[in-house]
């Protein structure tokens, strides 16, 4: 389904052909320099309320305690000396040429889990080519960003959907990227094709030599339709959500937005083989490898974004639970169940990210605002 990303539906156009090229080549990373003392953040610590944000698509915090944040539009904020600062801007584009419906932008960030040595900060967004989408870093001096360095490229097709986009560091100090489909259903069981992956990689951008599928591939995981959010808990557990074809085909039966709570290594996932585009919810065997959801949204439309494990310390409502912001209702709060968790209501406002901040409380943004809840 689509992100719903505010813009009106255009024509979609054909699907993507073959299997994209390798990227992965290793970037060196910036030196320490001499002005480190220069470089250091002013005031740091997080927001103490709500600020203002346009589309805020995904929230990072540094270990100071800074709030960063992408806007779709292309501009990174940090949240410092109590306000936003422009921190770096993207050359990106949000709709399709001449206008049309899109679920691109500026749509991932990361900090650097040495962020206290390298001062590094990561982002995703689509090139205005319309063919690629970039990992790009840079140096925080100060709240500004230097020494930018594009350090992965990825397929990004001439479709208008399915982009995914999210970045987030695993306790392993790898970097994962999520990277839709583009609308082509059976790449995303071709674990020789980035698209409708999770993918990892070193942060250089090289790819790490002990991923799962050989040498020179950055596929951890497979079969995703639109994966557009991820949060690992402190135990290393990765969760995904991934948005399903109802919204798309008009026909519930055939599709369903999903959260899988424990992504594994080399793990196979449903789309195509198991849901959408003709099998009805009463999924066909799906075969050896292929793993179920631990949250659907069975016959009705979510539009899952993003997602953090909430911690013991946490606002009492969510600790300890996998909280997901949906564009269509707001948060969920799933509980673990068997054979599949439930889902409690929560803030309407959590639509596009969600993270748990140094201060304990949580952090989600919707269209306009980054909402705190203590």
């Amino acid at each position: 389904m689509r992100l719903g990303i505010l813009l009106s539906c255009a024509a979609v156009l054909a699907a993507c052909g073959g299997a994209p090229a390798r990227s992965g080549t290793a970037h060196p990373t910036p030196s320490a320099s001499a002005t480190a003392d220069a470089c250091s953040a002013p005031a740091p610590g997080p927001p103490t309320g709500d600020i203002n944000a346009a589309f805020a698509t995904a929230l990072a915090f540094a270990p100071d305690g800074r709030l960063f944040y992408a806007e779709r539009g292309g501009t990174v904020r940090v949240w410092q000396q109590g306000a936003a600062h422009v921190f770096a801007h993207v050359n990106t584009v949000t709709s399709e040429r001449g206008g049309g419906y899109s679920e691109r932008g500026l749509l991932g960030l990361a900090v650097s889990p040495t962020f206290a040595a390298d001062r590094l900060v990561y982002a995703l967004y689509s090139d205005p080519d319309y063919t690629h989408q970039h990992v790009i870093r840079w140096r925080d001096c100060a709240g500004a960003g230097t020494d930018a360095n594009v350090v992965v490229t990825l397929p990004s097709g001439g479709d208008c959907c399915h982009k995914g986009g999210r970045l987030a560091f695993g306790p392993d100090r790898k970097l994962y990227v999520t990277l839709g489909d583009e609308h082509a259903a059976a790449a995303a069981q071709n674990t020789a094709d980035e698209r409708g992956k999770v993918l990892r990689y070193n942060p250089d951008g090289s790819i790490p030599a002990d991923n799962p599928f050989g040498d020179g591939n950055p596929v951890w995981a497979f079969g995703f339709r639109n994966p557009f959010g991820i949060a690992f808990s402190t135990s290393g557990q990765l969760a995904i959500t991934n948005n399903g074809p109802t919204g798309d085909d008009g026909s519930p039966s055939t599709g369903y937005d999903t959260v899988y709570a424990n992504v594994v290594r080399a793990g196979g996932y449903e789309w195509p083989r198991c849901y959408g585009y003709g099998h009805t919810l009463a999924a066909p065997s799906c075969g050896a490898g292929q793993h179920g959801p631990d949250w659907s949204s069975e016959s009705s439309t979510v539009v899952p974004t993003g997602a953090a494990f909430v911690d013991a310390s946490g606002p009492a409502r969510f600790a300890g639970h996998l909280v997901v912001c949906t564009y269509d209702r707001g948060m969920l709060i799933l509980s673990a169940g068997s054979p599949h968790a439930s889902a409690a209501a929560g803030p309407s406002g959590c639509r596009l990210d969600v993270e748990q901040g140094p201060d304990h409380a949580l952090y989600f943004s919707d269209d306009s605002t980054i909402h705190r809840m203590a």
